[in-house]
């Protein structure tokens, strides 16, 4: 049995398509398909329900996915120990954290780091939901959720402060100043409902209840858009919006929330030299996610 097809077979498993395991392995549908053949082949069990709407494990299947789950950390493993005895200052670290984080903290930030560091490549993905570190869908995590699980390394590198702001055009329409609104009389900008509890979300289910929300969005990018336009009122990370000339504050963060902001590395990784580079520069931004001094950390745990 071959650990190719098992990983193949993982991909199926844990996406029920082949094309999105083919998308998350950079391969094709038609290469994974193979492999899954080839797994059922060698083992002489049908492993999948070909479905209109998926694949679907079968009973045996169920029971191949925990064993080659066991197999598949067994080889991360090896790889994590092996990259962690990595002492030279250049490869790939991949790290993963919001948008929002990626595009307005950590990006405009990176030439220094690059010029310094030539020889280490980053590569920056910008998603919502977590990556799994222990499968290495990335090295280095900076999130505003403190993962509960894993064998796993943290620090907490600072807050990120939340307010609520407007246009500069619908604030002044509406004689919106720093301080009570009466959201009665407002619009608002919010989240689908699939992503109602993400930053902000429920303070905003909380205290603009009266409001008529405008606009639901999913990505950090139209709700600024959605607010800097004149949409109405929209939770903002103050690292950002502050900066922008076409919005105003109208209840600050100590009225609204801070969550505070988790750097976090698989404990393998601890000791690769590429990987603490990057760590240790993501934690140097943390002064720049709060509007007030929030000192983060000073040492993993």
């Amino acid at each position: 049995m071959e650990w190719d097809d098992l990983r193949h077979f993982l991909a199926v498993a844990r996406t029920g398509s082949l094309t999105d395991a083919a998308r998350a392995l950079k391969s094709s549908a038609a290469t994974v398909g193979r492999h899954v053949d080839a797994l059922e082949d060698k083992l002489g069990a049908q492993l999948f329900e070909r479905r209109s709407t998926g694949y679907v494990l079968t009973e045996t299947g169920t029971v191949v996915l925990a064993k080659a789950e066991e197999a598949e950390e067994a080889v991360l493993s090896l790889e994590r120990e092996t990259i962690g005895a990595d002492l030279r200052l250049a490869g790939r670290v991949r790290v993963a954290t919001t948008e929002d984080l990626a595009t307005m903290v950590v990006v405009p930030a990176l030439p220094g780091f690059c010029s310094s560091n030539p020889l280490i490549s980053i590569e920056l993905l910008a998603r919502v939901d977590l990556s799994n570190l222990t499968r290495r869908d990335a090295d280095l995590a900076l999130r505003t959720v403190r993962p509960d699980k894993g064998d796993l390394l943290m620090r907490r590198v600072g807050a990120v402060d939340l307010a609520v702001y407007a246009s500069t055009g619908y604030a002044m329409a509406r004689q919106l100043g720093d301080g009570s609104v009466d959201f009665g009389k407002v619009e608002v900008v919010s989240w689908i409902d699939e992503m109602a509890n993400l930053r902000g979300g429920a303070w905003l289910a909380e205290h603009a209840a009266a409001s008529r929300i405008s606009l639901r969005v999913n990505t950090t990018r139209l709700l600024f858009d959605a607010c800097r336009a004149g949409m109405g009122l929209a939770i903002l990370p103050c690292f950002a919006a502050d900066g922008d000339q076409g919005l105003v504050c109208v209840v600050p963060p100590e009225q609204v929330l801070s969550i505070d902001a988790w750097l976090v590395m698989h404990r393998d990784l601890a000791r690769t030299a590429r990987v603490r580079a990057v760590a240790d520069f993501i934690v140097s931004l943390g002064p720049r996610l709060s509007r007030r001094s929030s000192p983060g950390d000073v040492d993993w745990h």
